[in-house]
C-alpha cells in the first residue's frame, strides 16, 4: 500500500459512472475543489465530458461492441424489474474492472455511483488489503441488495430477499444473491462510509451490509457560491422569455420523466394554483413531462450545463419546487438556494435538513400529496415580502454551510486521517 511522505501530495482516485445528474455533478465539484486545495485528485468515469484537469473517461465505453452488449444486458435486466416500483441494480457488469486498470495505486480510493460501469466483484477484489476506501453515498444502493432507495421495505436491515423492485420476488431472489455477494466483498475492505446527509448516513447505519464499515461520516455536497449567484430577477426572466408579472415555479432534474421526481404531482399542484393567479412553470432538464391539460404557461429550457445558465434559471423563479418522493440530499434545491430562491418541497430524506422550514422555504408532509404542495406554493405566491426574506436567508445559509470549499476541506481531512491510521 502507498504511504504519504512528508511534502508529498495526498493521492485520491475518484470513480463515478457519469458526469451528468446530481451524483456526477457533486463528484466533479468535489474533485475540482480538491485539486484547487493541492490534493492530487484524479476522477475516472465511464462517460461524460469535462474540461476540468485530471478527469479521464474509460475508453471501453467508446467501443461499439461494448455499447451493443451493454444495451442488450440493460434491456434484459429491465424486463426482470417491477418498473412501477423503481430500478434494481446488479453488482456485476459486462467487463471486469481492476484498480490497476486506471493507473498507479492511490493513497485513497473514493467511490461514488459506480453501477453499470465497475464490476464490483473484480474491482473490489483488486483493491490492496488495508487501502482506505471511502464510499460517498448519493443513494443507498451500496447498502442494499439492489435498490437505490428501499422506501417502505426494511429487508436491507437484516438480509435482502423478496424484493418489491423485482418482477418476481421470492425468498432467494436476485436481491438475496446480490446481498450475499456484497457481504462477501465488503468483508476484506478498509471501508469508510460518507453520507451526503444525516438521513443518508442514518439509513446506511441500519443496513446489515454496513457492519463491515470501519467508520461513518456525513459530508454534504457544496456549490461554488461565486458561480451560483443571485441575478436580477427581471433580467433573468427577460433572458428566458418569461413574463415579468407572472408567478414562476421552477422545477429541475436530469430526467423530468423519472417517476421519483414526481413531475405529475407537481403539474397537478400547479394546475390547481393556476385557478388563483397567473402561473408559469419553468422547467430545466431532459426527458418529457407527463401529459397534462395545459391551462398555464410552461417554458421548457432543456438541459442547462453551465452554472451561469443555471443561475439565470434559478434567479428567474419565485420559488423552486422539489416534489420528489425521496431525495438523499437535494442538489438542485441547494443550487436554487444559492441563487436566492426559496424552496418548496416535501419533508423527505435529506431535504428536511437542507431546507429550513419557514426560513429558507416551506416543507409539506409527503402524505398530503398534491394538495399539500399546492398549499405551500400558494402561501409563497401570496406573501412576496416573506418570499424575498426566505430567498436572502437561503443564500446566507448556503454561504455559511454549503460552500464547495468547506466540503472539500472536510473530505481532505478525512482522507489524511485514514492514511495516517492505515
Amino acid at each position: 500500500m502507498n504511504t504519504v511522505s512528508a511534502g508529498e501530495p495526498l493521492t485520491v482516485r475518484h470513480f463515478v459512472t457519469e458526469l451528468t445528474g446530481g451524483t456526477g455533478v457533486a463528484s466533479l465539484r468535489l474533485h475540482s475543489e480538491l485539486v484547487r486545495q493541492g490534493i492530487d485528485s484524479r476522477l475516472q468515469h465511464r462517460f461524460g465530458s469535462s474540461n476540468v484537469t485530471h478527469v479521464t473517461t474509460d475508453p471501453r465505453h467508446g467501443r461499439w461492441l461494448w455499447r451493443l452488449w451493454q444495451r442488450q444486458v440493460i434491456a434484459w435486466r429491465w424486463r426482470q424489474q417491477n418498473s412501477g416500483r423503481g430500478i434494481f441494480i446488479h453488482s456485476r457488469w459486462i467487463y471486469p474492472s481492476r484498480l490497476r486498470d486506471f493507473g498507479s495505486v492511490p493513497d485513497v480510493v473514493n467511490l461514488h455511483l459506480v453501477f453499470r460501469w465497475l464490476d464490483l466483484p473484480s474491482f473490489l477484489s483488486s483493491i490492496p488489503e488495508g487501502l482506505p476506501v471511502v464510499w460517498s453515498l448519493h443513494d443507498l444502493h451500496p447498502a442494499t441488495g439492489g435498490c437505490i432507495h428501499p422506501h417502505d421495505c426494511h429487508n436491507f436491515t437484516t438480509h435482502c430477499h423478496n424484493c418489491p423492485n423485482l418482477e418476481r420476488p421470492r425468498n432467494h431472489d436476485r436481491s438475496w444473491h446480490e446481498f450475499n455477494l456484497k457481504d462477501l466483498l465488503y468483508r476484506r475492505l478498509n471501508l469508510h462510509i460518507v453520507g451526503n446527509s444525516q438521513w443518508t448516513t442514518a439509513q446506511a447505519r441500519r443496513s446489515a451490509l454496513m457492519r463491515h464499515a470501519n467508520s461513518f461520516h456525513t459530508i454534504s455536497p457544496g456549490v461554488d457560491t461565486k458561480e451560483f449567484t443571485c441575478l436580477e430577477k427581471a433580467c433573468a426572466r427577460q433572458a428566458l422569455g418569461v413574463a415579468s408579472k407572472t408567478f414562476v415555479v421552477g422545477f429541475s432534474c436530469m430526467d423530468v420523466s423519472d417517476p421519483n421526481k414526481n413531475a405529475a404531482l407537481l403539474l397537478e399542484s400547479v394546475q390547481e394554483l393556476a385557478r388563483q393567479s397567473e402561473i408559469t412553470l419553468l422547467v430545466c432538464g431532459g426527458g418529457k413531462l407527463p401529459d397534462f391539460d395545459r391551462k398555464f404557461d410552461v417554458v421548457e429550457l432543456g438541459i442547462a450545463q453551465s452554472p451561469r445558465l443555471q443561475s439565470i434559471f434559478y434567479s428567474a423563479c419565485d420559488v423552486f419546487a422539489v416534489p420528489s418522493r425521496i431525495e438523499s440530499f437535494g442538489l438542485t434545491a441547494l443550487e436554487a438556494m444559492a441563487c436566492g430562491t426559496p424552496v418548496a418541497a416535501f419533508r423527505t430524506g435529506g431535504l428536511a435538513e437542507l431546507v429550513v422550514h419557514e426560513k429558507t422555504g416551506l416543507l409539506a408532509d409527503a402524505s398530503n400529496g398534491a394538495p399539500g404542495l399546492t398549499e405551500t406554493l400558494s402561501w409563497i405566491s401570496r406573501h412576496p415580502v416573506e418570499r424575498q426574506n426566505m430567498g436572502r436567508a437561503a443564500r446566507h445559509r448556503v454561504e455559511q454551510e454549503f460552500a464547495a470549499t468547506s466540503m472539500a476541506q472536510r473530505y481532505a481531512e478525512l482522507y489524511r486521517s485514514l492514511v495516517v491510521s492505515a
